[in-house]
């Protein structure tokens, strides 16, 4: 019996869940990995931005007419934020004395420069704001802070595909937002490459819409699996699509879900609605991270739309589809806040079932990236 539950124990143990594992993460996962960040359409207007937080070092990802540009979102002069909010549109500028730089990162309008600095333009150019690599497949938009190591579209393997899918199917997301959980990020990863929990956890929502079995498969350090929905679910969304003249994904007709390691999760329900996900760990002012802590960001979208549709009808839909996913986030928020807490006071590895392989592939894709 002993050596049964020892071939049944995770590789990943109480321990990688801990403070020391979460430093260690910042640079060997999270700046060395290519990281989503945010959709293409989100940067649409000619100087939009988003601000994001990557292991540990604060980057504002910033468009230039049809250039997209990532640099560290701190001013050379003072030291200022560039930008204070997540998102938005407006020039790469400081706003505490008005800097400005260029897509090369460069300040090329500083105000008094003349009687105050004098800098000349071998001055500014070593005054250039760290950059870092960007790199889109469809809509997606990754940064990666140390460069090397594959390609992006090396790296997705066969799941950009997927990400093909989603950026030509689906319109911009009608619901996001991120939510802070008291939980390591890779519990919340775990939570979701399972349907063991949903009797239990999810028993009037998630439970509701789905049957049968979960059907897995591994794509190097990435993952996918499908569960049926069941047919009351399926009508529903049949008349959504009639309703609202939405275009599906054929090739997605179930509950479809994938991961892209480390932390980007996307879920495909009737190939007519898509939820994405990233888990982030949290890190303070001055970059160390916060254990026991992630923020869940969350994107929904539907499938794109035929002209004609009721705007009215829509938004209906889009608000009881928010809903029903807030619900279902509270409940896997407050399990997943429970497994972490109790991991603190384990003192070995988890048992893993057969019904749980996914966890064990994204376990061994972490122990290779973390060099273990």
């Amino acid at each position: 019996m002993t050596d049964r539950l020892d071939a049944m124990r995770a590789a990943v143990g109480p321990e990688d869940y801990g403070a020391a594992a979460a430093a260690a993460e910042t640079q060997a996962l999270f700046a060395r990995l290519w990281h989503f960040v945010g959709f293409d359409d989100e940067l649409t207007a000619p100087d939009g931005y988003l601000v994001r937080t990557i292991a540990g070092v604060p980057v504002v990802v910033q468009r230039f007419d049809d250039d997209i540009r990532a640099f560290r979102d701190v001013c050379s002069h003072r030291h200022a934020r560039l930008h204070t909010a997540e998102r938005g549109h407006g020039p790469l500028r400081c706003p505490y004395h008005g800097w400005t730089y260029s897509r090369e990162g460069v300040p090329v309008g500083i105000p008094g420069n003349d009687p105050c600095f004098q800098l000349d333009k071998a001055d500014k150019a070593a005054l250039a704001l760290t950059g870092y690599e960007v790199a889109r497949r469809g809509r997606f938009i990754f940064v990666r802070l140390i460069p090397g190591g594959p390609d992006l579209d090396i790296w997705l393997g066969p799941l950009g595909a997927w990400l093909d899918a989603v950026s030509d199917g689906f319109a911009a997301p009608f619901d996001q937002a991120p939510l802070d959980w008291r939980a390591d990020w890779k519990v919340g990863m775990e939570n979701v490459l399972e349907v063991y929990h949903v009797d239990s956890v999810h028993p009037e929502t998630f439970r509701t819409v789905t049957e049968g079995v979960w059907k897995c498969a591994e794509h190097g350090a990435h993952s996918t699996g499908t569960i049926g929905l069941t047919a009351e679910t399926r009508r529903w969304w049949e008349g959504v699509a009639k309703r609202l003249k939405l275009t599906p994904l054929t090739a997605f007709t179930d509950y479809d879900h994938a991961i892209i390691f480390p932390n980007l999760a996307i879920g495909l329900t009737a190939g007519l609605m898509a939820s994405v996900q990233t888990y982030e760990p949290v890190y303070a002012p001055d970059g160390t991270v916060r254990p026991g802590r992630c923020h869940l960001r969350y994107r929904l979208s539907l499938a794109r739309q035929q002209p004609g549709a009721s705007a009215a009808a829509r938004q209906g839909v889009e608000g009881h589809l928010a809903d029903f996913n807030r619900r279902l986030l509270a409940e896997d928020q407050s399990v997943a806040e429970a497994a972490w807490a109790g991991s603190q006071q384990a003192d070995r590895p988890a048992l893993l079932g057969h019904n749980e392989g996914r966890i064990r592939a994204f376990h061994a894709a972490w122990l290779k990236e973390m060099g273990r």
